[in-house]
């Protein structure tokens, strides 16, 4: 059979299946009420039906494009990302709202203080993405999509640092790549951000500390917990974490929101979080109101270097984005700084979370295999926006994004051993590690 007609076939028995296994929830694009499942997460087996259609659906469009409008429209599809800061930064949605819930062209025009025509090649664009609905010629509505773009939910500063910060990057990823000084380098000052908007003088944590970067900072601020809420519903739920043991323990904890999100699902838990000092106070007003769980020592919030030694002896130790920030031998470093603790504790297991570079190994005896038979269970799920995060990551904030294979190499090194990969119904996943027996340190 060709390479069409497998395709068809396959998306068409998984998208029964999925339709089967979803029931009445199969989502919307019109109207503005949430989808079940935009905070939820489907069954597995659901998840990977959707997952397979959205991997088909996409090799189907690139097997029907022409080349030359293939190629064109990748070279043009920043042009999605200009649509969409224009729709926040002008604050459509609300206007939208504002106006009743339909608005003409021309009265969003008049109320974003703009020129209608570009506006309204801006909207015909998002609206033909599925962002925004078009009801009657020039006529808009939010549809669920758009609705999430409106002032209060932190969408609109996550959209806008992507399409300003992170987009304007993206010409300095090829300088740095080209330049012998730094190509090799992972350091902020080196890589594409500080390329295009400090001169190489600033990466962006030191840059929103500075006058010129403080609508950045703000937008970091509300934004990126909002993209975090879009993972830490897997991270909760696709990890067994009463399955290790009585103790968590967060090694880089940051505001220490995930072992929040942990403690809630998991409340018999006693959980660690290990920052530096000047992180504790962020930490301390994550868990303001578990005061009593902190005085009975259920709850610790810990200053620790990840560097040096680990002395609080946990079941499991959890690294959340903590090796993407370092060299493969520093990363290593790290890893191999929990082995006096897990000495103490043989059966305890050390999480690497992290995003997973996906791959589509296509061999010639597949080639007319839909791209969803091709795709590796042990990568990050969701492989087209874990491939946009994963480069747009790397030119914003630098640090090295990894395969599975890059993990595993990195964690023996640091004389542990790789036990399973846990794939997350999300864009990240987790590797886990322990330590071997008769392991010396």
């Amino acid at each position: 059979m060709s390479l069409l007609e497998n395709l068809l076939q396959n998306i068409s028995s998984e998208g029964t299946k999925l339709k089967d296994l979803l029931g009445r929830d199969q989502g919307h694009l019109f109207e503005t009420t949430p989808w079940r499942y935009d905070d939820e997460l489907p069954s597995r087996e659901a998840w990977e039906a959707s997952q397979s259609v959205i991997a088909d659906c996409e090799q189907l469009i690139a097997l029907l494009t022409p080349t030359k409008l293939k190629l064109m429209h990748e070279c043009i599809s920043n042009n999605a990302a200009v649509g969409l800061e224009v729709a926040a930064d002008l604050r459509v949605a609300d206007k939208i709202i504002e106006n009743g819930g339909e608005a003409s062209l021309a009265h969003l025009a008049k109320a974003c203080n703009t020129d209608e025509h570009k506006l309204g090649c801006t909207m015909h664009m998002l609206c033909h993405r599925h962002i925004f609905v078009e009801v009657a010629p020039n006529v808009f509505r939010n549809n669920r999509h758009s609705y999430e773009l409106r002032a209060e939910t932190g969408a609109r500063e996550l959209v806008l640092l992507e399409c300003q910060e992170g987009y304007r990057s993206g010409p300095g990823w090829l300088q740095v790549m080209k330049n012998p000084q730094k190509m090799h380098s992972i350091d902020p000052r080196d890589g594409a951000f500080a390329d295009v908007y400090t001169d190489g003088k600033l990466g962006i944590f030191e840059y929103i500390m500075t006058p010129e970067g403080a609508n950045c900072l703000t937008n970091m601020t509300i934004g990126v917990p909002w993209m975090s809420t879009i993972t830490v519903v897997a991270t909760r739920t696709d990890l067994q974490w009463d399955s290790f043991g009585k103790t968590v323990c967060d090694v880089g904890a940051g505001l220490g929101s995930v072992m929040l999100e942990v403690k809630k699902k998991y409340p018999q838990l006693n959980v660690v979080c290990q920052e530096l000092e000047a992180m504790v106070p962020a930490m301390k007003e994550t868990f303001k109101d578990y005061q009593k769980e902190i005085e009975d020592g259920s709850v610790k919030l810990e200053v620790h270097d990840y560097f040096t030694p680990q002395t609080t002896v946990a079941d499991v130790y959890w690294l959340r984005g903590v090796i993407r920030e370092y060299e493969d031998h520093t990363a290593a470093k790290i890893l191999e700084s929990l082995k006096p603790a897990l000495k103490k504790n043989p059966k305890a297991k050390v999480i690497v979370n992290e995003l997973f570079v996906p791959k589509l190994i296509t061999p010639k005896t597949s080639a007319n295999t839909p791209a969803s038979k091709n795709l590796p269970k042990q990568q990050s799920g969701w492989p087209t926006i874990c491939h946009m995060q994963q480069l747009g990551g790397q030119q914003l904030f630098s640090g090295k994004e990894r395969s599975l294979e890059d993990i595993i190499n990195i964690g023996e090194a640091a004389g542990l051993r790789f036990c399973k990969f846990h794939q997350f119904r999300m864009f990240t996943g987790a590797a886990e590690f322990e330590l071997p027996a008769g392991s010396k340190l």
